[in-house]
């Protein structure tokens, strides 16, 4: 029986159980720290560590500490309540320990409960939890038991094994997916012998060592460990992006006298959002300033729907059937690799001299999928998640819930660089190469409006729409519902545009920056500045979320604005163009041939032509609405009428001029136009050349990360 002499007061075991607690949910805090990030950092390729990163991670292990003492607390004053019922053994300080653990065990699997058993490893997880809860009761009950089983029921081994186990059932989930590499059973297999290894350890090393390490003693290394790691956090947060200074000012030609070229993507950004074209909101201040100084295209079409694609199109002048790379379920559903065939911008200009460096925040972008061919330099600078997308067990995931009550949250689900680290490594290639005295070619991708909208301050909040802060997770069922033919949620599109003009605010202010820092340079005059973005989003329309799988204009219509050497053009272009016309125009610009394979326009030929544009849609693995899943189109504009043609049979008409929302379809009424471009588009189509099937291996990391940016359904 528990003495009520093992505490000499109610004060002193609330006191104790609140130590206690805090080291018990310390000690898991820690180990959820090496799992989420440590782990990450080690194994990706180009992560890095970022202050917001940091400063997120002092948040979570405050918000660990803190529930941790009131648990402990609470548990505690169970202790203390219970002491004259003889349920217990004699020492409390030993129950306390237990029940400490106990309390960090219970909100797991509150945690999977309150999640979805439905979820990777959820039934599996659940029975783990249950049997460690089942353990510490039977220790609590029995001083004989608590000798037997050794340190198996200390709170870093149940941290390590739960959360061990969790990644063990992602990996095994991963194993069945497509376009894997063949790492992930070999991975998995390691991972189970490692939890084999530790739960056998702690169980047999672990009674020697128990009597050895007391209540006190551990608990008061895991609060110094965790202060360590708050205190290096916290001065980690605190450290600022360095400032790349310019290299000293050189003449604004260069060696050759090549003019420079800087082609900046601002990834899914819809060109009616902008300013610059309109929109009420003043999103594009910067871009407003670089038009006096260019040609905007206000009728600019993207030749596909999605990164990858689209991309591909912009740096060969392709379109999509011909450069290749696209999603082709199933052997490449994610995505085929760029044609070995289709020279890309950077190639042809590295070989006549071109220094070529690119740096990205979009994963799509990498090499795996060829985009990055000609580049001397290219980075995806990949920061480290704080919640990742696969973890969905994580009690970090809950705990966010609790700061959010308290503290913007927001950033917590920030999968990909800030556009002001994109600049940053920008600068500091382009001031390694200026030694060269050659001419350069710079590409920067921006994704800072891309899902899930979370712009940092103070761009979240320069627009309205954000009462609170919505988690990505919340976010993802409203997605669902709407793309299953729900209603879109009263405050859905509000604060998504809230946050999704508050992006593009952001990546305007680094458009700015790139401005500023070229004239630094003394480089602005003789640099041929490109922006475009290379789709757009859908907020709801038809039941469509995000972007991919759509034909219509809130994904096709992009912005494109050219600032010219020698100011060749500038005003308002009304022209009908499309992303395949920049690199053929880049060449001009530069004085060198357009290759035969190029099927895009030079825009600085102003000689008036009848001209018809393709677009074309793939079936990607995102987010679909119910009423055509999987669906696939092709898409001819000639201006102001575009015309659709599903794979489904399906045919679309919609005069962009009159109706730019494409809310009344015109091809039920057999007009000229429908005949005319639906001809049209059939003898273009007959022209698509034949693609042999390919396989893209994506890593499970690759996969993972595929997914939390929206590229992969079935979340």
């Amino acid at each position: 029986m528990v003495s009520r002499d093992s505490f000499p007061s109610i004060r002193d075991a609330v006191i104790r159980g609140a130590a206690l607690g805090a080291a018990t949910w310390s000690a898991y805090a820690v180990t959820e720290f090496l799992f989420s990030s440590l782990l990450f950092g080690f194994v990706r390729p180009y992560a890095v560590f970022t202050p917001w990163h940091w400063q997120l991670t002092v948040l979570l292990l405050a918000g660990f500490v803190a529930v941790g003492a009131l648990q402990g607390a609470a548990a505690g004053l169970a202790v203390f309540g219970i002491a004259r019922a003889g349920i217990f053994q004699d020492n409390a300080r030993t129950v306390l320990e237990s029940a400490a653990a106990l309390t960090l065990v219970a909100a797991y699997v509150g945690n999977i409960l309150a999640s979805s058993l439905s979820l990777t490893g959820g039934v599996p997880l659940l029975i783990a939890s249950l049997c460690f809860a089942a353990l510490l009761l039977v220790e609590m009950r029995s001083s004989r038991w608590s000798g037997r089983l050794g340190l198996l029921t200390n709170p870093w081994v149940i941290s390590g094994v739960l959360l061990g186990l969790e990644q063990e059932f992602d990996l095994l989930n991963m194993g069945t997916a497509k376009q894997l590499s063949g790492n992930v059973p070999r991975a998995a297999a390691l991972l189970a012998g490692m939890l084999i290894v530790l739960a056998a350890a702690s169980l047999f090393i672990g009674r020697w060592l128990r009597p050895r390490i007391s209540g006190s003693r551990w608990g008061l290394a895991t609060l110094a460990l965790l202060a360590v790691l708050t205190l290096s956090s916290a001065l980690l947060a605190s450290t600022h992006a360095r400032t790349v200074q310019a290299a000293p000012l050189q003449t604004a030609a260069s060696g050759n006298g090549k003019p420079n070229v800087v082609l900046i993507v601002m990834d899914t950004v819809r060109a009616d959002h902008l300013s610059v074209y309109g929109y009420e909101r003043e999103t594009s201040p910067n871009l407003k300033a670089l038009a006096r100084d260019s040609a905007v295209y206000t009728h600019a079409q993207s030749a596909a729907d999605i990164t990858l694609t689209s991309h591909a199109s912009l740096f060969t002048g392709m379109y999509p059937s011909w450069h290749g790379a696209y999603c082709q379920p199933p052997e490449a559903a994610y995505g085929r690799e760029l044609s070995k065939k289709a020279p890309t911008l950077a190639e042809i200009l590295r070989g006549r001299g071109y220094s070529t460096l690119g740096v990205a925040a979009n994963m799509y972008l990498r090499s795996d999928f060829g985009l990055d061919r000609g580049f001397q330099e290219f980075r995806i600078p990949r920061p480290v998640p704080v919640l990742t997308d696969e973890n969905r067990y994580h009690l970090r995931r809950t705990m966010r819930r609790v700061l959010n009550l308290v503290t913007d949250t927001s950033q917590f689900d920030r999968l990909y660089s800030r556009g002001e680290d994109i600049n940053q490594d920008f600068f500091a290639a382009l001031d390694r190469r200026r030694e060269a005295n050659a001419p350069f070619f710079g590409f920067l991708n921006y994704m800072d409006a891309h899902f899930p909208y979370i712009p940092p301050a103070p761009f979240d909040g320069i627009f309205p729409g954000k009462a609170s802060t919505i988690p990505q997770d919340d976010l993802e069922i409203q997605q669902t519902r709407i793309s299953a033919g729900g209603p879109v949620p009263a405050d859905y599109r509000p604060y998504c545009l809230s946050q999704y003009d508050g992006g593009i605010a952001y990546a305007d202010a680094q458009i700015g920056k790139i401005v500023a820092g070229l004239k630094q340079r003394n480089l602005y005059d003789n640099t041929m500045i490109v922006v475009a973005s290379d789709h757009g989003e859908a907020f709801g329309e038809r039941h469509r979320v995000e972007h991919g799988n759509s034909p219509y204009q809130n994904l096709l219509h992009v912005a494109l604005l050219i600032k010219y050497p020698g100011a060749a053009r500038r005003g308002v272009a009304p022209d009908a163009v499309s992303l395949i016309d920049v690199a053929p125009t880049i060449l001009t610009a530069t004085g060198f041939p357009i290759p035969s394979s190029m099927q895009g326009r030079n825009l600085l030929d102003q000689a008036p032509f009848r001209r018809e544009l393709f677009s074309e849609t793939f079936s990607c693995p995102v987010m679909q609405p119910a009423e055509c899943p999987g669906c696939s189109a092709r898409t001819v504009v000639s201006w102001p009428f575009k015309y659709i043609a599903f794979n489904t049979g399906k045919k679309q008409l919609f005069n962009l001029e009159a109706d730019p929302d494409e809310n009344r379809d015109l091809a039920g009424a057999a007009t000229p136009e429908t005949a005319q471009l639906n001809r049209d588009l059939s003898a273009w189509m007959k022209t698509i050349p034949a693609q042999s099937k390919q396989r893209v291996q994506l890593s499970p990391e690759e996969m993972k990360r595929l997914k939390s940016l929206g590229y992969v359904g079935g979340k």
